[in-house]
């Protein structure tokens, strides 16, 4: 009877790990997993009554008692370690430790993740085994938010999948909201975000670009044009239009923002009337405005709150000369507390600035907010520098610094009768060249006005610094010290290790 309990109880066994076996197999629960481990059970049990009472007699030895201790601490243990990882998953903590941050999402995508309202699903289609980085960042972008999900797929292996979204090539990822589709090429952290912006808000928003004053082109790659800060717009989801104000009767009802990037030339009393009333009705104006910028439009603003200088802002601090171009191009690392410039923590330069600040009669309602101010080693230059051999500050005549180079403002606008009120934004800054194609990759330059764009628009949960590029910090090294490393790692050390142990062991003896 006793051969016939442990017969029972192997082969209990066996049938119990030839089910898991399966399962781990198939991953799916069907009856060539459900019948081995019934009949494992059965034995089991079976072996069990079998040996019932040399069991129990067992279990009364010193022996048996010691064991069951043993087994309580070993069950003891492996609880905490269950509960443990259970608080683990979900009360995650993750910590990145490169330099760089280059495993960290960046605080726009993190603001995006955790306001989403809607569920976000991400099909990539790669070649298995290619997915892994790919992974790791959308876990990443998982543990921001549970409305988001994603899957595998491998165009080989489910080649009606690849068919239904017209994937052509690996590493495409579908980023799909409520019946909106986009796609991308890459696993880039800037175009993933976007992504989810575009399938996940309501419409676009039209942004409208004034000609006609030799103002700085949206559509142009040179120096001096607007085509960089044109292109992160539009993956932020905007539409971008040009406005000939000259022949226009009213600025256009779908304007979310008017924006005027460098003029040259005077603003027309026709102009000025038609902004003025985009203005009252709750309008959005972004000016960008230099030095040489002509003084009408200066006046259209003093209406509004804003003093516009007539100088230029010199910065002694020399960090122009970084970039090579002298004392005029002023920097600015501290910011007044304003949504846009909330955490933002880049430096941000301006290639020949004049001073913004408030106007003595502002408007009745109106809230002023300088927001970003040069070094205290800076002034405002208020004589002309063509021909000075040498830059000072006159005392009495010029202004001194920290001198404030860009303001924002806000007021309740006026509503027609049965509309609701809305508020009316002005952002100047005394430069447009900082939003170039020359500059806006400079440091914070491009951050800080699509930030600015974004306060406008009235996109705040936008406002935060954007993601960056990963850098690529691989060590490079010759195939000389290639082969160093590899047989200082395959023959020095280990044969060290062993000379030594062979030496303490003779010592030993």
């Amino acid at each position: 009877m006793k051969k016939i309990a442990q017969i029972c109880g192997w082969l209990g066994l066996g049938m119990i790990l030839a089910g898991l076996i399966v399962y781990s197999l198939t991953a799916v629960m069907a009856w060539t997993v459900y019948l081995p481990l019934i009949l494992g059970c059965a034995l089991l049990l079976a072996s069990i009554t079998l040996q019932f009472r040399e069991i129990r007699a067992g279990l009364t030895t010193r022996s048996a008692r010691f064991g069951s201790n043993a087994l309580l601490m070993v069950l003891i243990l492996l609880g905490i370690l269950i509960v443990a990882n259970i608080f683990a998953a979900r009360f995650s903590w993750r910590l990145d430790t490169t330099a760089a941050r280059q495993f960290s999402l960046a605080e726009q995508t993190r603001n995006i993740l955790k306001s989403l309202n809607k569920d976000v699903k991400i099909t990539g289609f790669f070649k298995s085994g290619d997915e892994a980085f790919t992974k790791e960042l959308l876990t990443e972008y998982a543990h921001y938010s549970d409305r988001l999900r994603f899957e595998f797929s491998d165009p080989d292996k489910k080649p009606g999948l690849a068919k239904k979204y017209q994937v052509k090539s690996y590493g495409t990822l579908i980023v799909e909201a409520e019946g909106k589709q986009e796609r991308i090429e890459k696993s880039e952290e800037q175009l993933l975000t976007n992504a989810i912006i575009k399938v996940t808000r309501e419409g676009k928003k039209k942004l409208y670009f004034t000609t006609g004053h030799g103002e700085k082109d949206p559509d142009s790659d040179g120096a001096d044009g607007l085509a960089t800060a044109r292109k992160a717009l539009i993956e932020e989801n905007y539409d971008i239009a040009k406005l000939l104000l000259a022949r226009e009767s009213a600025i256009p009802a779908d304007c979310s923002m008017l924006a005027v990037a460098g003029p040259r030339t005077e603003l027309f009393a026709s102009e000025k009337s038609l902004i003025m009333e985009f203005l009252q009705k709750g309008g959005k104006l972004l000016i960008l405005l230099d030095p040489a910028s002509p003084d009408s439009w200066s006046e259209l603003l003093g209406e509004w709150g804003f003093k516009v200088g007539r100088d230029i802002v010199v910065d002694a601090s020399g960090f122009g000369q970084l970039f090579g171009t002298g004392p005029t191009m002023p920097i600015v690392s501290q910011y007044e507390e304003h949504a846009i410039t909330r955490d933002f923590n880049l430096m941000t330069f301006f290639p020949e600035a004049r001073s913004i600040s408030r106007g003595e009669n502002p408007p009745a309602g109106l809230e002023f907010r300088e927001i970003g101010k040069s070094t205290p080693r800076s002034w405002a230059e208020t004589s002309p520098i063509s021909g000075q051999a040498e830059i000072t500050f006159d005392e009495g005549k010029d202004l001194r610094g920290p001198v404030n180079l860009f303001a924002g403002a806000e007021m309740p606008a006026t509503a027609a009768a049965g509309e609701k009120a809305g508020k009316t934004r002005l952002l100047v800054f005394g430069d447009s060249d900082f939003a170039t194609n020359s500059y806006f990759d400079t440091q914070g330059n491009g951050n800080l006005f699509q930030n600015g764009v974004s306060w406008l628009a009235e996109e705040e949960d936008l406002i935060s610094v954007r993601a960056r590029s990963p850098e690529d910090r691989r060590i490079a090294i010759t195939q000389t010290q290639s082969r160093a490393l590899l047989y200082l790692g395959i023959i020095v050390l280990p044969l060290a290790i062993f000379i030594a142990g062979i030496a303490v062991y003779r010592n030993r003896k």
